[in-house]
């Protein structure tokens, strides 16, 4: 009997056995798409936590822990007791001629600068100290206030951030706003400013027209000076030469002198109808008229010379001097009459001209806190992160590109 071959239970063939070096390289395949997206998801999820970190943060500060804050608002116009003619451009400038709207919008900006001073600041707040006890740093808030022991520019900008003076350029008016960490701050900062504001267009536009008032007052005051100058000039030559008109003198003395040459023409016209009438030439009626020719030529030259001469009573030069000092009176005249209408007219025009503040709007006592700064403050915030997120990624690309 045949020997029987043995055989397995199971007809399945034996499998052979994996290389270990296979299996390694297949989980490498397999686990690669995972870490992948572990890194990308690591590269997402880290920015989006920085992010939103600091959007609940800015949200946290800006509506829980940021201190409240209040407004008060006034406004006000810079008017003319009368209407425009020529009036100037602005308290400050000179006789340019604007309408009332430019006018008050030129002293609106003249004002948002003034206000805005050191010199302002330094009014309300002698003081530094005041400043820092009113407007300090409280609890919770350490970033809303004005630190202790701080330097005179750090209060200044401070100052500033607490007030906005805006001209407003259709109407011409000033919108004062003012800021406080109570409604009583609000409230009594703008009201101060209001007073600055008028004390600054009193005091500048009063002490422009009484600056033009003295200068026209000196002026007159001058020409009153030179006019009593010239006329003691002319007095002091009248007596010097005998309170003689020298000018009438003069014409005097011409006339003299042309009355004698009438005489003398008609003498030399007698004499020579003579001399045609008598042959001797040596005849005494000849000679009796000769002789008087002679003696009229005589005297018209010593009138002449007497007139002319420096030895003599020079009227000439008298009288050119006479001219000059009665030229620099009525020249002087002339300019006290002129001096007096200007400083007439500057006075009225400085009447006409004077500002005042017109209050069209009184501040009134805030009732409740201003929220516009938080959400202005948390929407900045949002937009750095979008500025951020714009900027960073453009770069990233760039350095990737590169």
């Amino acid at each position: 009997m045949p020997e029987s071959i043995p055989h397995s239970s199971s007809s399945t063939p034996p499998q052979k056995e994996i290389p270990s070096s296979f299996r390694v390289s297949n989980s490498l395949v397999s686990d690669q798409p995972t870490s992948v997206w572990r890194e990308r998801l690591d590269r997402i999820a880290k920015p989006r936590v920085l992010i939103s970190v600091f959007l609940a943060t800015s949200a946290f500060y800006c509506f829980v822990i940021g201190r409240d804050r209040y407004t008060a608002v006034s406004e006000f116009v810079i008017q003319q007791a009368l209407p425009l003619e020529t009036s100037s451009a602005s308290v400050l400038s000179g006789a340019a001629s604007a309408p009332q709207v430019l006018t008050s919008l030129v002293d609106g900006q003249y004002l948002q600068v003034y206000l805005a001073s050191a010199d302002v600041k330094t009014r309300l707040f002698p003081d530094g100290k005041k400043l820092e006890q009113d407007y300090r740093i409280k609890l919770p808030d350490l970033r809303t206030g004005l630190p202790a022991n701080s330097n005179a520019p750090a209060q200044l900008n401070f100052y500033r951030k607490q007030l906005t003076v805006a001209p407003q350029p259709l109407s011409g008016s000033v919108i004062l706003t003012t800021s406080g960490f109570s409604p009583q701050q609000a409230l009594n900062l703008n009201n101060e400013l209001l007073k600055q504001s008028r004390r600054f267009v009193n005091e500048v536009n009063q002490s422009i027209n009484a600056d033009q008032n003295q200068f026209a007052r000196k002026e007159v005051e001058l020409a009153e000076t030179s006019l009593k100058g010239a006329k003691r000039s002319l007095e002091l030559f009248q007596e010097k030469h005998g309170n003689l008109s020298v000018l009438t003198e003069q014409s005097a003395a011409s006339s003299y002198i042309s009355g004698l040459e009438s005489q003398l023409v008609d003498l030399k016209v007698q004499e020579a109808a003579l001399r045609r009438q008598y042959r001797d030439p040596n005849a005494p009626e000849v000679a009796f008229i000769a002789d008087q020719v002679s003696e009229l030529e005589f005297q018209i030259r010593e009138e002449r010379d007497r007139a002319v001469s420096k030895n003599g009573r020079d009227l000439n030069t008298l009288a050119l001097e006479e001219a000059g000092l009665i030229s620099d009176v009525e020249f002087a005249t002339q300019t006290l009459q002129s001096a007096r209408l200007a400083s007439d007219n500057s006075r009225r025009e400085s009447q006409r001209q004077l500002k005042f503040v017109v209050v069209l709007s009184q501040p009134q006592l805030p009732v409740k806190p201003d929220h516009n700064w938080r959400w202005q403050a948390f929407l900045a915030s949002v937009g750095i992160i979008i500025v951020a997120w714009g900027v960073g990624g453009f770069l990233l690309n760039a350095m990737r590109k590169s």
